[in-house]
């Protein structure tokens, strides 16, 4: 029996048991909701986090294997960095006066944004006195190597009919002072890599004046490929001199060239330009002409370009893309006379010139615009 004062507490209240349980239950309940709340809020917070970071990497991931890398890759003509002193001294005679940035001094800013440059090194850097029984025989110093890399050349060809000049030995010494300056050759069976934003790139060089097969052709491509080499360029020594029609032996070559593999195909050794065709999507470049070249004090024909190509990479493979241009060029700063120093050409001299490679190639699917792009 309750008390009379703890029955006075309940006054006007029917059932003080019942009430004192639901406010015990809904303290109770109160309490598991916030727990659920928060553990809830933690868990979606997880779940949407992870999911979050999941999603982002998948993302990363697609974006990274669909990222597309670009290399540029310059081309330009004869270097004879020297001369035959039975004619006479001039380019010698320059560097001592002019000193080795002197050269490339007006293409540097282009060859300095590409990616990689190669050029033909007609002829040995050597100190050697063998000289070969040659009608022309050409040879600079080994210091001559400067004028390439102030000029940013990475990679030279030494493919041609002027590498033996000295013999054996001039040829020896020129590979080792390319070694010494840390620029890539090419020459018959030994490839040139360049690795560039991670894609590696190829360079092979045959002579055809002394005889290439197409067996060796395909054996370099080949071995070019097993190296993982997604770009591959193939120049070659061939043509007549002074003549600005490529042969039919030009033209079997550097389209089976193609066929094998060759991303793009360069021409060397007429001393003038030839055309450009484009074939299978990639293109030939019959003759580059001569660029820095000590050779001759006065040559008839100073044209020349650079042919320049952006080649793109997307999920591991070679795009068949239209990027690529010439840039004319004089092989001299000055018109009377040449002064070793090739530069690239403005106006009406750019004009004639860009007439002129379109005439050279006509038939070969190959059009220059005004600003120099190809397409």
């Amino acid at each position: 029996m309750l008390s009379k004062d703890y029955t006075q507490s309940f006054k006007g209240e029917k059932h003080p048991q019942k009430k004192s349980i639901s406010i015990f239950l809904f303290i109770l309940l109160f309490v598991l909701f916030g727990t659920l709340h928060i553990t809830g809020t933690t868990y979606a917070s997880e779940i949407s986090v992870s999911g979050g970071t999941a999603k982002t990497s998948k993302t990363a991931k697609a974006g990274k294997a669909s990222k597309a890398t670009e290399i540029t890759i310059s081309a330009a003509g004869d270097c004879t960095l020297g001369v035959d002193y039975h004619y006479n001294n001039a380019f010698n005679d320059c560097y001592k006066a002019k000193g080795s940035a002197y050269f490339l001094k007006n293409v540097k800013k282009i060859f300095s944004k590409d990616d990689i440059t190669i050029t033909n090194l007609e002829g040995p850097l050597t100190t050697s006195r063998n000289r070969v029984p040659s009608k022309f025989t050409f040879k600079g110093s080994p210091r001559y190597t400067s004028i390439l890399t102030k000029g940013s050349v990475e990679v030279v060809n030494l493919a041609n009919n002027h590498t033996r000049d000295y013999g054996t030995s001039g040829l020896s010494d020129t590979k080792k002072a390319l070694k010494k300056s840390k620029i890539s050759y090419c020459h018959t069976s030994t490839i040139a890599y360049k690795k560039v934003k991670g894609v590696k790139v190829a360079f092979l060089g045959f002579n055809q004046l002394s005889g290439v097969s197409k067996k060796q052709v395909k054996d370099g491509i080949g071995k070019a490929k097993k190296a993982k080499a997604k770009i591959i360029v193939v120049s070659f020594h061939w043509g007549v001199e002074r003549t600005y029609e490529p042969n039919s032996l030009q033209k079997s070559l550097g389209r089976y060239a193609i066929r094998c593999g060759a991303s793009l195909v360069l021409g060397h050794h007429p001393h003038v330009l030839q055309g450009i065709e484009k074939y299978k999507g990639r293109y030939i470049v019959y003759s580059l002409g001569n660029f820095c070249y000590g050779g001759h004090t006065c040559p008839a024909d100073k044209d020349t370009m650079i042919f320049q190509q952006t080649f793109t990479i997307k999920n591991g493979k070679l795009k068949k893309d239209d990027d690529a241009k010439v840039i004319p060029c004089s092989i001299s700063s000055v018109k009377s006379y040449n002064n070793f120093q090739p530069t690239p050409l403005s106006g009406s001299r750019k004009r004639t010139l860009i007439k002129k490679i379109n005439r050279i190639s006509k038939g070969k699917h190959v059009t220059v615009k005004s600003n120099g792009s190809i397409r």
